[in-house]
Formats: structure tokens, sequence, C-alpha cells
């Protein structure tokens, strides 16, 4: 019974965090992994923070790609999501 239980504590203990901080202006994200120092995630554009806005045009548009195109379609574009 007592090694079942110190199986489960210990297999449980080498799970992944992901982390998101939804902000008014900004969304950060990073993820921490056993045996691998804190990590903050990267976008597309290998930046850190990602504009908190949504667009669509032909698609559905996140961040610095809807942050772009606001000035030909602002009719359908909700910054500070």
């Amino acid at each position: 019974m007592f090694f079942a239980l110190f199986a489960a504590i210990f297999e449980s203990s080498l799970a992944s965090i992901l982390a998101v901080d939804y902000g008014s202006d900004w969304i950060k994200a990073s993820s921490m992994k056993p045996d691998v120092p804190f990590d903050v995630l990267l976008n597309k554009d290998s930046k850190r923070k990602i504009q908190s806005s949504v667009a669509w045009k032909d698609e559905r548009l996140f961040g610095s790609d809807a942050a772009n195109i606001v000035s030909t379609i602002s009719y359908n574009f909700l910054p500070l999501v």
C-alpha cells in the first residue's frame, strides 16, 4: 500500500505546468518542466509578449497581426480582449 502511494506521488511530480498571464494589454505564457529551468514561451515573431487583441478578416487574427490590420477593418477589431 505504501509503495503504491509513493509511486503515485512521485509520478505526479514529473508533470509539466503551463502558466498563462491574461493581462488587459498583453498576454504572456511560460512553462515549467522537471529538470528544466523556468521558460517564457515565445510567439511566432520570437517575442515574449503577445498583444491582447482579436480581429476578423477572411480568418481570425490574434496579437500583432490583429493590431496591424486595425486601420483597414476597424469595425471587426477587438482591442484589450
